[in-house]
């Protein structure tokens, strides 16, 4: 058994690490001939630099392997560097974080290592096993290494025997749930995500038309002017540029995040996804509503089942019908839903059962076979042109750093503070835009390959 990180992620990690440390290097050089201004900024961004890029480098040149066979264990990882034998281990345990652990921050299972009595491993032990509570040390996260959490499981299983203890929750559906069908099926959810990009293309040309451009061409006339008031206005540009591309993100992204959703009845639970963490809403909370087409920006002609606890926003949870043309979701799914929330005692519960009750006499019967699995005709090919796009995106997307470029060396040579500060800006964007890029790239790579294999099969 061999676990290993995967070299694309360590690939990553060192060519934006190597990027942060060159720019970080250039800004020093640059430094030597600007205001005391200009020269605070440049002194923050070389030292933010060196100290994330030289993290970056370090952790994609550092050597991981962890290797298990009868005879014990061989790891050598930045926590851990030591042969061990098997009677020198007392216990493996894969296991969940705990929830201190942060909710925001989803993190996979990690694997636990816990010595046997007296001996030491030269290293300090944070961790405790949640099976008896004995000091443990964490050697690495799932999501971090190249190796299927089940098959994990079993290669451990053999080797460790009953030191193994696998206390990671998984993925299973409840036996008497009810499970909603995906929607909608195709071939509309290929039209629908071809409406949505259509839409996500308008609102990113008219995003670098009318927020981006402007925000930089005022930020240069100002600059020109005094720097003081170029200073101001390129935080004032910051902040709307971020708003607003908030809200084009949110109204181009939710609605595609709740297409081909999973989810599952499970007694008076609406449970959202497969995943061990996937969110439970109570469906006799009191928090349940309908919401009609257009109640909610970024979802087209579509009804909306959505959840809003106390006085917090509401929160779209499944759709009830088609964003594009407005066709309703199957009966069956609205008649299962409707019969949990008739049975609550709070008026805002039953109030959407009624909603829902009208919504299925109007709804489409649902099909005879369930069209959930079904795939089209032309997977393979449906993948590549997504590959395809995804590259497109990444080529568009260069134009945005290039327009940050243009416009930071168009005054760095007349303001101390506002130029660097662009230009910094424009290196940690095209930072990100490589990792991105590469991504899709491959992504493509991969889709072409795919297509070229089965030519030749």
């Amino acid at each position: 058994m061999k676990v290993r990180q995967p070299y694309f992620d360590r690939l990553v990690l060192l060519l934006f690490g190597m990027l942060l440390l060159t720019g970080a290097v250039g800004i020093a050089y640059a430094m030597l001939d600007v205001a005391w201004v200009g020269l605070f900024l440049g002194a923050a961004a070389v030292a933010f630099g060196l100290a994330t890029g030289g993290r970056l480098v370090r952790d994609a040149v550092l050597p991981f392997r962890v290797d298990v066979d009868t005879a014990g264990w061989s790891v050598r990882t930045p926590k851990l560097h030591r042969q061990l034998r098997w009677d020198e281990v007392a216990a493996v345990v894969l296991a969940d974080p705990p929830a201190t652990a942060g909710r925001h921050l989803l993190r996979g299972p990690r694997l636990l290592l816990v010595p046997a009595a007296g001996v030491s491993l030269g290293v300090p032990l944070p961790e405790k096993s949640p099976v008896d509570g004995r000091p443990a040390i964490e050697l690495f996260e799932l999501a971090e290494v190249a190796y299927d959490e089940d098959q994990l499981a079993r290669d451990l299983a053999v080797l460790a025997g009953e030191r193994f203890h696998r206390l990671s929750r998984q993925p299973v559906p409840p036996a008497d749930g009810i499970s909603l069908r995906r929607f909608p099926d195709q071939p509309e959810r290929a039209r629908l995500n071809r409406w949505l990009d259509r839409r996500r293309a308008v609102l990113f040309v008219g995003w670098y038309l009318v927020v981006l451009v402007p925000s930089l061409v005022l930020v240069v006339v100002a600059t020109q002017r005094n720097e003081l008031l170029g200073a101001i206005v390129l935080v004032v540009s910051v902040v709307v540029v971020g708003v607003v591309t908030t809200a084009a993100r949110r109204l181009t992204e939710s609605c595609r995040d709740l297409i081909d959703t999973e989810a599952i009845i499970d007694g008076a639970d609406l449970v959202i996804g497969s995943a061990p963490a996937s969110p439970r809403i109570s469906l006799l909370s009191g928090s349940v509503t309908v919401l009609r087409p257009g109640e909610l920006k970024g979802f087209g002609d579509a009804w909306l089942l959505a959840h809003s606890a106390d006085e917090e926003p509401l929160v779209p949870l499944l759709l009830l019908g088609d964003p594009r043309t407005g066709r309703l979701r199957d009966r069956d799914d609205l008649r299962a839903l409707e019969a949990v929330l008739r049975r609550s005692v709070d008026e805002r519960d039953r109030a959407a059962g009624r909603q829902l009750d009208e919504l299925a006499a109007r709804a489409p019967a649902s099909p005879a076979m369930p069209l959930a699995g079904v795939r089209p005709d032309r997977a393979h090919a449906t993948f590549l042109w997504q590959a395809a796009k995804g590259v497109g995106r990444a080529v568009v997307l260069l134009g945005v750093v290039v327009t940050v470029v243009i416009a930071g060396g168009w005054v760095v040579e007349e303001a101390a503070f506002v130029g660097p500060a662009l230009i910094v800006t424009a290196v940690g964007m095209l930072g990100v835009w490589i990792v991105y890029a590469v991504h899709r790239v491959l992504v493509f790579g991969a889709a072409l390959l795919t297509i070229v294999a089965r030519a030749f099969r």
